[in-house]
């Protein structure tokens, strides 16, 4: 029993654990690396042309480039993929796309293996390993994102969809975000509603209904460095961080949070490209540490 159970204990409490506890999606990834925080819901800053589709309202407007990520999270249990940029054309004007992917990859399935001979109690001899088979975990994800911009307020929102294969089955899931951003006085104040109709639907005609949430967020710059706080009242989460920016060459980001305990991001802008790092460590420890890897062609459109 317990040499069935340790063939897939650790990434079944990965999948419970970040899904369950955190509802987590495919959209909880999005992270351009320029910001501090997990969610920077009140990041806009128009010279750094930064991807914030975590608030919609924050997605600038004159985006030209494209860049691509290479993420492995959870001590490499889970991997990303992600691309993002820019259509600005007569019939999509100024639309911020993100394509993204995850997987968990050769999950052990145990559900043949067992060969019970009716007392329900799980005997070793009881165990064919040659029916120990894997699967994979896949999702893939789109989000549109459409920022207006009035004056000095500015509205943006978010249209998410994904699609994920688990053991022959299938799940398509839709949501909105809405977002609004307003600068008083050198300080940036933001607003989130978070998956707006969330609904997944599965081909097995379950229909599973997801949770909103609502996010205030609020930044303001000192000199070269840019701090950050985020909050969720009703989940009780805060995202906090603060960011130093070296002659818009090189910027360091510092960020803690109710999930990540430490989050530390490098981003080296040339005049062409840019290339950045980041390594997380969450709260849990079992969960283990986050790294990812960007590379950006700022001069691409």
């Amino acid at each position: 029993m317990v040499l069935l159970k340790n063939m897939s204990s650790k990434t079944f409490f990965i999948l419970v654990f970040i899904q369950t506890l955190f509802g987590y999606t495919i959209f909880d990834h999005i992270r351009d690396i320029k910001n501090s925080s997990s969610n920077f819901v009140s990041s806009y800053n128009q010279d750094k042309k930064v991807y914030n589709f975590s608030n919609p309202a924050c997605n600038s407007i004159n985006n030209k480039y494209l860049y691509s990520s290479l993420g492995t999270h959870f001590n490499g249990i889970l991997n990303t993929q992600q691309l993002f940029f820019n259509l600005n054309t007569n019939f999509l004007d100024n639309l911020n796309i993100a394509f993204l992917r995850s997987s968990i990859d050769d999950i052990n399935n145990t559900t043949d293996a067992w060969n019970d001979n009716g007392d329900g109690i799980i005997n070793i001899n009881e165990i064919d390993y040659n029916e120990i088979s894997t699967f994979n975990h896949n999702t893939l994800g789109l989000i549109l994102s459409k920022p207006f911009v009035k004056n000095n307020f500015k509205l943006g929102i978010n249209s998410k969809m994904s699609i994920s294969n688990l053991v022959g089955k299938h799940s398509f899931s839709t949501s909105f975000d809405l977002g609004i951003y307003q600068n008083i006085k050198k300080i940036n104040f933001g607003l989130v509603i978070k998956d707006i109709f969330p609904n997944t639907y599965w081909t097995t005609g379950k229909i599973e209904k997801g949770v909103s949430s609502l996010i205030f967020g609020s930044s303001f710059n000192i000199g070269s460095f840019n701090a950050s706080v985020d909050l969720d009242p009703f989940l009780e989460e805060y995202f906090i961080g603060l960011e130093y920016n070296y002659n818009s060459l090189v910027s360091v980001n510092f960020s803690n949070s109710t999930f990540e305990k430490f989050y530390l991001g490098l981003l080296i802008n040339f005049e062409k490209f840019s290339i950045g790092y980041s390594f997380a460590l969450p709260n849990q420890e079992e969960l283990g540490p986050n790294q990812q890897i960007i590379l950006g062609l700022n001069k691409f459109f």
